[in-house]
């Protein structure tokens, strides 16, 4: 028997508690929907425990969740939202939320390191 026999399931209470905080980074669970591409009312049945999101949903959240835990060591919670949506001369224009969507969550870690170290793009 493989690993990949066993596909890693995400546990409802912990993706509950990572919906609700990036839900409160981007001002609500609609934002969070639009962003990740659903109806705006999937993101409060993620939140309840009721439905359960696609892979690619629950990597989505996964990946904007940590990226917003390591932009909260450099920056105060207040300004990652702006920063989330801005366009980032370390990611070519884009904006971090654009790329996270995108699965290039490692060039957004990056764009972070960078800012944090000094280095200008």
């Amino acid at each position: 028997m493989s690993i990949a026999d066993h596909p890693a399931t995400q546990d409802i209470s912990i993706l509950s508690m990572k919906v609700g905080h990036v839900a409160d980074i981007l001002g609500s669970k609609a934002n969070l929907a639009d962003w990740v591409g659903v109806g705006r009312s999937q993101a409060t049945r993620w939140s309840d425990g009721t439905t359960t999101p696609s892979p690619e949903a629950v990597r989505a959240v996964t990946d904007l969740e940590f990226i917003i835990s390591r932009a909260s060591m450099v920056w105060d919670v207040k300004v990652i939202p702006d920063w989330l949506r801005g366009h980032n001369a370390f990611l070519e224009g884009a904006t971090p939320l654009e790329m996270i969507r995108r699965g290039r969550t490692s060039e957004v870690l990056d764009a972070i390191d960078g800012d944090e170290s000094g280095v200008f793009a």
